[in-house]
């Protein structure tokens, strides 16, 4: 198993209900394929730097994820056909960080 840093931006409009239904259905994905979450980050809601879908700012989610790139890819797959969903980017990591991002911190 590799080590995965996924950060996906969801629309502004998104109850508190209805983003944990998203990370729910998010980690349910990864657990089907025996991955599974490592770390989380919640960066609320943030100003765009430019429109995307029309959306000028976003909430950001970020995930730490013990998986495989075929796992990703359907995570991935997933998150380009949610209309919740405007952007996300997964990298591959070495080693997860201890601390919380700065964008945790000042929250």
């Amino acid at each position: 198993m590799a080590l995965y840093e996924h950060t996906f931006i969801a629309t502004p409009e998104l109850s508190a209900n209805e983003l944990d239904s998203l990370n729910e259905k998010i980690a349910s994905i990864l657990e089907k394929n025996g991955s599974k979450i490592i770390k989380k980050e919640d960066w609320g809601i943030r100003t765009l730097a430019y429109p995307i879908k029309k959306n000028t700012k976003g909430n950001y989610n970020n995930l730490y994820i013990d998986g495989n790139n075929k796992i990703i890819k359907e995570l991935e797959q997933f998150e380009r056909y949610d209309e919740r969903i405007i952007k996300f980017l997964s990298i591959k990591i070495k080693k997860v960080p201890e601390e919380n991002s700065e964008l945790v911190k000042n929250s």
